[in-house]
């Protein structure tokens, strides 16, 4: 059984958590969903995120935040960023959240088209995730002075639908 080495609520039923897989870090932001006896599970509707993966995350934070702020003041905003492994956080105008979700490109299409794997936040819960993020920062110094994947030389591949 996986334990975590750090969770933090972020909002309802959703976490920020730390665990061991395989000998690596991972950091998860994960709905849970609780059970008749009052026990917490995780459930599918989240993303999970490598240490490579976490930092490139990171690494746009002030970015996506300058975009929430636009949001907030009702400009117009389409912004989206690909943070690694068919991986994309998106803000736009007519959606007012922040949206962390893996994508998949069609053959035919030159777009990203998001898939349910991931997960969503209204901008309030947002704000409390960055501040739970600097928490999780505090704790795990080797998480925030981690390398983003773009630093890496390997190349990050765009799934593509299977049988394309």
């Amino acid at each position: 059984m996986k334990q975590d080495l750090f969770k933090e609520a972020i909002g309802g039923d959703r976490y920020l958590t730390v665990s061991m897989y395989k000998e690596e870090l991972m950091v998860h932001i994960r709905e849970y969903q609780r059970t008749e006896n009052d026990r917490m599970f995780p459930t599918k509707k989240g993303v999970s995120f490598n240490k490579c993966r976490w930092a490139t995350f990171t690494s746009y934070l002030d970015k996506i935040e300058r975009k929430v702020e636009l949001l907030k003041a009702k400009h117009p905003v389409d912004y989206s960023q690909h943070i690694g492994g068919g991986y994309y956080v998106t803000v736009v105008k007519d959606i007012k959240c922040v949206n962390i979700r893996r994508c998949w490109r069609p053959i035919n299409l030159k777009k990203e088209v998001p898939t349910r794997t991931g997960i969503a936040f209204r901008l309030g819960k947002w704000d409390t995730l960055l501040a739970t993020i600097e928490q999780l920062h505090r704790k795990f110094l080797e998480l925030k002075n981690a390398s983003p994947c773009y630093a890496s030389e390997d190349p990050v591949l765009i799934p593509q639908r299977p049988g394309n």
